[in-house]
């Protein structure tokens, strides 16, 4: 219950005023935040209800309704925060719009706490339809993470170094998740097939995030650069979508590969890892390509 005390007790950004679609709305009015107890999970339902994902101490499920309701008006800043951060950095949500709007437009998500940022949460998002809450959790469609900071609107170059500290942490648990599942041979081998050269294409990819912070601005728009510099600063973008293109192909055929040795909960690993990749991808593509090539061909939405 730790982040959710904080989060309640914290002074948060508003939101600024912005028009919802109608999936943004219809997303907004179904989404269910998930929050850690001792011994499980609860839900904040979108009436500010609670559902719990297991048994729990009966102490902290005494103190549940009251402190949803005394914090009732922190979360609907976060859930605004949460929606507008998704909108406006995130592909998220259109990434993952079909699976979202199959489940009646279900979004969870869960805040975990980042390491030396206490303002700031890294969120996992999931949907499953409301008829398998809470009896079938686990049975939820993970859609992919991001982070979001309840102190600043601003995701310094488009939130890069949260991207490229993900992969690097992501790698460390693929090979501890690889240690745990597999048999040494078959781990020796997904190690020298595909993990190292995984590792190889992270360490590109934090190489040139690194240089992207360091020669540009936090803000990359036409008040902060030159056309010219903008051009630069998509094409490093860009190119940091291929390198990850070449991860998603690797972390495919490591899948296919412990699929056919039959090893499910390896898979499942994988295939996550493969999801944040290609949302990576698309939030590249989408959010900052898309984004800095209408801006050095003076298009204007």
């Amino acid at each position: 219950m730790e982040n959710f005390e904080k989060i309640g007790s914290m002074e948060m950004m508003k939101a600024p005023s912005f028009h919802l679609d109608e999936f943004q709305n219809r997303v907004l009015s179904n989404l269910h935040l998930e929050f850690f107890l001792k011994k499980c999970r609860f839900l904040i339902t979108p009436d500010y209800r609670y559902l719990l994902t297991g048994e729990a101490d009966e102490k902290e499920i005494a103190a549940l309704d009251y402190k949803i309701a005394e914090k009732k008006d922190a979360l609907d800043k976060l859930k605004m925060l949460l929606i507008y951060d998704l909108s406006v950095y995130s592909a998220l949500l259109e990434t993952n719009s079909y699976y979202i709007a199959s489940n009646g437009h279900l979004l969870i998500c869960r805040f975990l706490g980042i390491k030396d940022h206490p303002e700031a949460f890294e969120l996992k998002l999931y949907t499953t339809s409301r008829d398998d809450l809470p009896e079938n959790y686990k049975d939820k469609i993970y859609l992919g993470r991001d982070y979001i900071s309840i102190k600043t609107l601003r995701k310094e170059h488009f939130g890069l170094r949260y991207m490229r500290n993900s992969l690097i942490e992501q790698l460390m648990r693929l090979r501890a998740r690889m240690m745990e599942l597999l048999a040494e041979e078959v781990r020796l081998e997904m190690e020298e097939e595909y993990i190292q050269e995984i590792e190889e294409l992270i360490g590109e990819f934090a190489e040139g995030s690194n240089r992207i912070m360091e020669k540009f601005p936090v803000e990359i728009n036409t008040k902060t650069l030159e056309r010219d510099a903008l051009v630069q600063a998509n094409a490093q973008f860009r190119n940091l979508k291929h390198i990850l293109m070449e991860i998603e192909e690797s972390l495919r055929e490591m899948e296919q590969n412990l699929f056919e040795d039959d090893v499910p909960r390896a898979v499942r690993y994988v295939t996550k890892f493969k999801k944040d990749v290609v949302n990576d991808i698309n939030t590249i593509m989408f959010k900052i390509n898309g984004r800095i090539s209408d801006a050095v061909n003076g298009i204007h939405g």
